[in-house]
């Protein structure tokens, strides 16, 4: 699985080379070895990757996540799966990897801006939203909070952007 995320304002791709029997990703083809993923919860934690154990504090924000590590703070955003990244003008929100539905932040027929959160899902202790890839109303929502998934799985459609424009 392929995601894209910006970095301190450079763009980063990361694959997800192997999950067991441990956690091999690489960034911008470079493979490093996370042995333990750290938590999902903001605070102080620990991340163990390429072999070095690394005190970090973690913070969520509006744009993505915030980490401070080895003295420096870095700003992270979850751009778009690889292979879904197009999806955009679709509308279609797929699962970038099988895991469970934590919370459902929109219901059919809101109104969403490009980027509002949809629906916050887990996969091997990490939390990923997943926002709305364009502006629309939210057309269907096909899970529901604590269900289980499959990798590429539809779980939101935006509604086609030919539907509600009678109103204009």
């Amino acid at each position: 699985m392929t995601f894209r995320i910006l970095l301190d304002g450079v763009e980063r791709e990361v694959d997800i080379v192997a999950r067991r029997p441990q956690l091999i990703v690489s960034i911008d083809g470079r493979r490093v070895t996370v042995g333990d993923p750290g938590g999902d919860a903001d605070g102080l934690d620990r991340l163990q990757i390429g072999g070095r154990d690394l005190p970090l504090a973690r913070a969520r924000t509006l744009a993505g996540l915030t980490l401070r590590a080895n003295g420096r703070t870095y700003n992270a955003e979850l751009l778009g799966a690889g292979e879904d990244a197009g999806a955009g003008a679709s509308g279609e929100l797929r699962a970038p990897m099988p895991g469970a539905v934590v919370s459902v932040e929109a219901a059919e027929g809101n109104t969403v801006a490009m980027g509002d959160p949809i629906l916050t899902i887990e996969s091997m202790k990490l939390q990923t939203v997943l926002s709305a890839p364009r502006a629309g109303t939210v057309g269907e929502i096909l899970v529901a909070e604590g269900e289980l998934f499959d990798k590429d799985q539809l779980l939101a459609r935006l509604a086609d952007d030919s539907e509600g424009e009678d109103d204009a």
